[in-house]
């Protein structure tokens, strides 16, 4: 194993806890980072940046299943909208360039990052009646992670939290939960086009997975205001990054 990489696992580690203790995906860091600064192609990027969500949302998931977070009942009703959005994806990546999916992405980031802050002083009451209405977004999410590597926590955060009325950290966990359940899928179609750096993944990996276990703890004791805060911020940043690199 080479250690050429090894400066991958602290901003690993950074970028897992960021992610994990406020609802987002963080494959979208991994990838301007992998490609600017590591020099690796776009679709080796985009495919070990999801590789390493992978484990990291699924570390993340397993901490807040520990603690009682998540809301069962709001994952089973989506987990199937995403997974059918994973595959409808990879249809539409091999017609529609991946330039214009991204600045989709962004514009629909954006608008979410728009709504996260002006909801910062709203309270809200659990209930997933509403869920059912808001599935089509979630299919949505699947297609738009499954080609450009980011969707399916950004956009299921604020649908639990908005339309499933669900309490922020718990809306937070359940998003990472189907994150980590649709990541696994994405991560083997990616593996099947043999797209995924190892040399990379080793570090992120192992960076993510100490990450994954510090987000989910220090979340309850973070102000609901400040994870919407950061989660708005996040959010907000990939759009913004998608619509740059689809004007510049």
């Amino acid at each position: 194993m080479s250690l050429e990489y090894w400066y991958v696992f602290p901003y690993a580690v950074f970028v897992c806890i960021f992610a994990t203790s406020s609802g987002f995906s963080g494959a979208v860091l991994f990838q301007p980072f992998f490609y600017f600064f590591l020099n690796v192609p776009v679709s080796q990027s985009i495919a070990t940046g999801i590789a390493t969500e992978t484990i990291g949302m699924s570390g993340g998931a397993y901490r807040y299943a520990k603690m009682n977070y998540h809301d069962y009942s709001a994952f089973k009703w989506l987990l199937p909208f995403s997974l059918v959005g994973v595959l409808l994806g990879y249809f539409i990546f091999l017609k529609m360039p991946v330039v214009k999916l991204k600045a989709l992405v962004g514009f629909v980031m954006v608008l979410v990052s728009v709504v996260q802050f002006l909801s910062l002083n709203k309270k809200v009451d659990h209930s997933v009646s509403k869920l059912k209405k808001w599935s089509w977004l979630t299919l949505i999410s699947g297609i738009f992670s499954s080609t450009t590597g980011t969707g399916v926590a950004e956009l299921n955060q604020p649908i639990l939290e908005h339309a499933g009325k669900i309490p922020t950290k718990r809306a937070n966990a359940t998003a990472i939960l189907l994150e980590a359940s649709s990541d696994w899928l994405i991560t083997l179609l990616n593996l099947s086009f043999g797209n995924i750096h190892f040399d990379i993944l080793i570090f992120s990996v192992t960076g993510v997975l100490v990450g994954s276990q510090i987000g989910p703890r220090i979340a309850p004791y973070l102000p609901d205001r400040i994870l919407k805060s950061v989660f708005a911020t996040g959010v907000g940043g990939i759009g913004l990054f998608y619509l740059y690199q689809f004007f510049k």
